[in-house]
């Protein structure tokens, strides 16, 4: 019994010393994601110079009738049925008119029987409409003058990511504290602010070229990098000037 005892107590010392060469898997530390500057939100109406730009009362007919516009020319209408006319098949008569005890029939593409035309079904169509372009522009204005009465818009510096993960553009809109969906202007093409808000549902990315009037009626919030906002506000400036010299 002694020289058992004594067996196993050599066996679990050498199994203690084994272990000690093994070298544990540490587990990999991300670093952390630096976005204090681009923390800083400024209010589009505390700031003079872009406030008085962005000043233009409401108009919801206007606004509606943009809207109404914008949803109609989404719609594909590309649904379309083939009629009698359509499908294939010979035209001509099957049988006689009378004396064969059957119904009469004219053709074999009738919408009646299988494989026929369909009556009545969906025809492709164009549901497109127009608008003028200074009533677009000006319901854009309007959109997002009420965002900003409403300190719903603002403007940072940059928009910082280097990366392009989901978690980096989690971490730097989660510190604005903004609830509802989010729209991210920017000035030149950032791959990985797109990248990384890719998966965000209430995170959009768009130019400042492509930002649309729905787009803003969408959004709870807005936010633009400053050289986006600047672009915009000298945009609008020279249309102003434009429009006075006609």
């Amino acid at each position: 019994m002694v020289m058992v005892a004594k067996v196993k107590k050599e066996k679990t010392e050498s199994m203690d010393k084994s272990f000690t060469g093994v070298k544990s898997r540490a587990k990999k530390t991300v670093p952390a994601v630096d976005n204090t500057s681009a923390l800083v939100l400024n209010k589009i109406i505390d700031d003079n110079l872009y406030a008085s730009v962005f000043n233009e009362p409401r108009n919801s007919s206007l606004t509606a009738q943009y809207v109404r516009t914008y949803q109609f020319n989404q719609r594909k209408g590309n649904a379309q049925t083939k009629t009698r006319g359509d499908v294939a098949g010979s035209g001509k008569k099957p049988w006689k008119q009378k004396g064969t005890g059957r119904s009469r029939v004219g053709s074999i593409r009738t919408p009646v029987w299988r494989h026929g035309g369909v009556s009545h079904g969906p025809i492709a169509k164009d549901w497109g409409l127009d608008m003028p372009k200074k009533m677009k522009a000006k319901a854009f204005l309007i959109a997002l003058s009420d965002k900003v009465m409403k300190s719903q818009a603002y403007f940072i510096e940059e928009f910082n990511i280097n990366e392009g993960r989901t978690k980096e553009v989690l971490a730097l809109t989660g510190g604005w504290k903004l609830s509802g969906k989010i729209v991210l202007i920017i000035d030149q093409k950032n791959q990985n602010l797109q990248k990384g808000a890719g998966n965000l549902q209430n995170v959009e990315v768009v130019s400042y070229k492509n930002l649309n009037t729905y787009q803003i009626l969408g959004a709870d919030s807005v936010v633009f990098e400053k050289n986006a906002l600047d672009s915009l506000v000298t945009l609008r400036v020279s249309k102003e000037k434009y429009a006075k010299s006609e």
